[in-house]
């Protein structure tokens, strides 16, 4: 059986994807309701060491960010 979240997820990148190409205000809102709404679902879906996984990327990259901009913490 193919794992749900997967699904979620690739429905998020694909709305991400007609976010930045849809030129009507309509398409881009909704377009970027459904990413949203998607992401969270399929991250809420995921296994807990995915998740872990992804919340150790995040914090990485923030601490990653905030030493190239010059602020301490």
């Amino acid at each position: 059986m193919f794992p749900i979240y997967l699904i979620a997820l690739a429905m998020s990148v694909g709305s991400l994807w007609v976010f930045f190409k849809a030129s009507q205000d309509i398409y881009t809102v909704l377009a970027a309701a459904v990413g949203i709404i998607c992401f969270i679902w399929g991250f809420a879906l995921a296994p807990w060491h995915l998740q872990l996984l992804l919340v150790v990327i995040l914090l990485s990259l923030e601490r990653f960010y905030s030493m190239k901009e010059g602020r301490q913490g």
